[in-house]
């Protein structure tokens, strides 16, 4: 896993799969997984500050709508959160087409698997994907899985290939961040 790749902590969910996915539930995956990664990207897309001086009294406003907007999605997915019980976050590197996860008690290789991954709390829906786990492996102790993704369509990748890049820039601009603010 070489790729463009982001490292977070989020809650994983794996079923095996016993039967292949059917195109119904297969187009019925990825319609849910545009909306979700859509809705991903919106949330996390950070404003643009104006500095004309014209369009100041304009921008606070609306960065004060942006702000009370923010306030109300992160409130209602709490609630929706307390609703669906989630299992515990785990380290997981993700990629444009493949995932992999913590997982002392994984899937074991060469399964079918499908797999739920809750990429951001702000939007309590998982990215459901599906594939063959072709890897199981330890890293710093710990027992890992990896699933290749299979049948993303062209959409899904798309917009997950934007998820992976604008979150690992975020990483990249945080540490580097993290580093200036060394003595």
């Amino acid at each position: 896993m070489a790729t463009l790749c982001y490292q977070d902590l989020v809650p994983v969910e794996w079923e095996p799969l016993r039967h292949p996915l059917d195109a119904g539930q297969r187009q019925r995956y990825q319609r849910d997984n545009v909306v979700l990664l859509q809705g991903v990207l919106l949330v996390d897309e950070q404003p643009i500050i104006e500095h004309d001086e014209e369009l100041s009294a304009l921008g606070q406003e609306l960065q004060r709508i942006d702000h009370k907007l923010n306030l109300v999605l992160e409130l209602l997915s709490q609630t929706l959160r307390s609703w669906r019980k989630l299992p515990d976050p785990v380290a997981v590197r993700i990629t444009a087409d493949a995932v992999q996860w913590e997982a002392a008690e994984g899937p074991p290789e060469d399964s079918a698997v499908l797999v739920k991954l809750y990429m951001n709390p702000a939007v309590p829906n998982p990215l459901v994907v599906w594939g063959t786990v072709c890897s199981r492996f330890v890293r710093d102790g710990s027992g890992w899985s990896e699933v290749r993704f299979e049948q993303l369509d062209t959409q899904v990748q798309e917009l997950l290939e934007k998820v992976v890049f604008r979150q690992h820039r975020r990483q990249i601009a945080q540490r580097r961040t993290q580093k200036q603010a060394q003595p």
